[in-house]
């Protein structure tokens, strides 16, 4: 009589084995990999390292082969990924939105990876192996990614991120090589453990949600020769240090308080740091160039060197906790929102609210608003954006500037909003020397709240000194910029004089 039932076990054993679960299956896996479809290729390493993370029967030889093997053969297909997630390379078969999922899940994933691998070590009483210490600068080094990459879609770090980054870290400690100088890669710059940490700390303690998804990169690159002047320590000292992190937890560092106390508690100070931010400013006002601080040449520009001194005042023990301006009401209504300059002046022009998107109002200040929305097709949202505001039950038009941005895992987004002006009026713009003319947004002077006149006009067109013919109203004026206020990423906050009225 045939033998069903040792037929069905032989199935079920097969299906139990299918995909990877040991050097040898990792390596069939890359053999079949689609070479002409990176996207497809880098999913199905996800899926390999979903499915091996999940496998505690691995054995520990197999599980230390395995991980690092699939972690090197996928560093092409990442950085590839990465390319076109930024717009720095064009492929028909994978679009930005579609390439980010997996290089998200991909950094997760290599980073538990890892983690694994020292935990079953451990485990097995084999800590003194070779590799351990490379896999936990490699792990960290993929959980600060993640975190990194958060903070550039102003994403709150959920407490599962925080707990693999804290966990890699203790383990680069019980190994002894949290200071220990290692190049992870062949091509990839010697640090440490405690370096790629201190680095995740402070970009958080940045105050990401406040800054441009470009303030929040350079950041980055500036803490990676930074960071070596944090020193993380183990008794807590409150009138010296000023932040902890809590190695056992799951949440992200707090400015000190003295009742974080105890052994996985690691405690830090910022005066060295600040003392190399102050040191660094002041050479590239002298004259010096960025790259003699091993910098990016674009930390030069104005609105980056003014970013230097925002991050030193963040990080300073001396700056004052941030208060309101004024105090907020509740005020939970629908409100018309118009994005960036150019909608804003055509709803200035021809008012269709019908036509604008609708957000909700969370509460109103005399200087702000508090406003909700939706992912989706808004995921581009960043600070420095202008809004045009309009409640749909008043007429009152408000241009406002979006100053913090948080996206919850649910696709909620909430946005702090500053108001420029109340009721600006459209203008057109002409440069003295030209006559291609274009629109920009004349604000009033505003005694109330200590505000004088001022445009906001395409960054294209701003240069200090320039001069212009203003026409509104049936009135021209020569005028002459003057200093910006702010320039944000597409348009120029500035004062003007006006030097002479024109025939109408």
């Amino acid at each position: 009589m045939f033998d069903f039932k040792a037929l069905i076990g032989a199935l079920l054993g097969r299906r139990e084995r299918e995909g990877v679960y040991d050097y040898k299956s990792a390596t069939v896996l890359m053999q079949e990999l689609p070479e002409s479809d990176i996207l497809q290729a880098q999913i199905e390493i996800v899926q390999a390292l979903r499915q091996l993370n999940a496998n505690a029967e691995i054995s520990l030889k197999e599980r230390l082969k395995t991980v690092p093997y699939l972690d090197e053969k996928a560093l092409t297909l990442q950085a590839h990924l990465v390319a076109i997630y930024r717009g720095e390379l064009l492929d028909e078969g994978a679009a930005p939105h579609q390439v980010l999922p997996p290089l998200l899940a991909f950094w997760h994933e290599m980073a538990d990876a890892y983690r694994l691998c020292i935990k079953q070590a451990l485990q097995a009483r084999q800590a003194q192996h070779r590799d351990l210490p490379l896999f936990a600068l490699r792990g960290l080094s993929y959980a600060a990614e993640q975190t990194k990459w958060a903070a550039l879609r102003y994403m709150e770090n959920d407490g599962h991120s925080w707990r693999l980054l804290h966990r890699l870290y203790q383990y680069a400690e019980m190994l002894g090589s949290a200071r220990t100088p290692l190049q992870p890669y062949p091509d990839r710059e010697i640090t440490s453990a405690i370096r790629e940490y201190t680095q995740s700390l402070m970009l958080t303690l940045a105050i990401p949600e406040k800054l441009q998804p470009a303030q929040v990169e350079l950041t980055a690159q500036w803490l990676k020769r930074w960071s070596s002047q944090i020193e993380l320590e183990t008794q807590i000292h409150p009138t010296q240090q000023l932040y902890a992190v809590n190695l056992a937890g799951s949440t992200p560092p707090k400015r000190l308080r003295r009742d974080m106390v105890g052994e996985n508690w690691r405690y830090w100070q910022t005066e060295a740091l600040l003392q190399q931010i102050r040191q660094v400013r002041d050479a590239l006002h002298a004259g010096a160039a960025p790259a003699t601080h091993g910098l990016p040449d674009d930390t030069l520009l104005p609105a980056n060197l003014e970013l230097l001194d925002t991050l030193a005042e963040r990080w300073s023990r001396d700056a004052p906790a941030p208060i309101r301006k004024h105090e907020r009401h509740a005020a939970r209504q629908a409100i018309a929102v118009w994005r960036g300059l150019e909608e804003a002046i055509r709803a200035l022009r021809a008012p269709a609210p019908g036509k604008a998107r609708q957000w909700e109002l969370l509460d109103e200040s005399a200087s702000g608003f508090g406003i909700r929305c939706r992912g989706g097709s808004d995921d581009k949202l960043q600070v420095g954006e202008l809004l045009g505001i309009q409640g749909l039950e008043q007429k009152a038009f408000s241009l406002g500037i979006i100053r913090r941005i948080v996206r919850k895992p649910d696709g909620v987004v909430d946005l702090g909003i500053e108001t420029l002006a109340s009721n600006p009026v459209a203008v057109e713009l002409t440069p003295l020397l030209g006559d291609r003319s274009f629109t920009g947004l004349y604000a009033a002077e505003n005694p109330a709240m200590n505000q004088g006149r001022f445009l906001v006009l395409p960054h294209g067109f701003y240069a200090d000194h320039r001069e212009f013919r203003l026409g509104a109203q049936h009135k021209r004026y020569r005028i002459r910029l003057g200093d910006a206020i702010e320039q944000t990423p597409h348009n120029a906050i500035a004062r003007f004089a006006v030097l002479e009225k024109l025939a109408a």
